[in-house]
């Protein structure tokens, strides 16, 4: 069974959608480790903000922090991921629930082909 497009999953995402024009198909078809460690800086930099109400999150400054613990990312995706910094934080959580939600087809067809 093939995965829906990741708008799928999110209808209404303005933060989605441009970055699918933007970018092509660049969310859907990123590698899944790509995927996982998205969904890990995307939740690093919405936590930011929600423990720090007088935080400003940055995606960007996790992206970096990610990079530099030896983590990869094409350049494509840091730029597409980055620009998120200028979404509002619904937006990003869209993105976010989107990713999650897009990754769980592919984390629960790994679970039950193991065993």
């Amino acid at each position: 069974m093939l995965n829906p497009p990741i708008n799928h999953y999110v209808s209404d995402s303005p933060a989605i959608d441009d970055l699918t024009a933007q970018y092509g198909d660049c969310l859907q078809n990123m590698r899944f480790n790509e995927r996982l460690l998205t969904i890990m800086l995307l939740s690093a930099a919405l936590s930011d903000g929600f423990l720090d109400p007088d935080r400003d999150p940055s995606i960007e400054d996790q992206i970096n922090l990610y990079l530099n613990d030896g983590y990869r990312m094409s350049r494509e995706l840091q730029t597409a991921l980055t620009a998120l910094d200028d979404c509002e934080e619904r937006e990003v959580t869209a993105v976010l629930v989107a990713l999650i939600c897009y990754t769980s087809v592919e984390l629960n067809r790994l679970a039950k082909s193991v065993g």
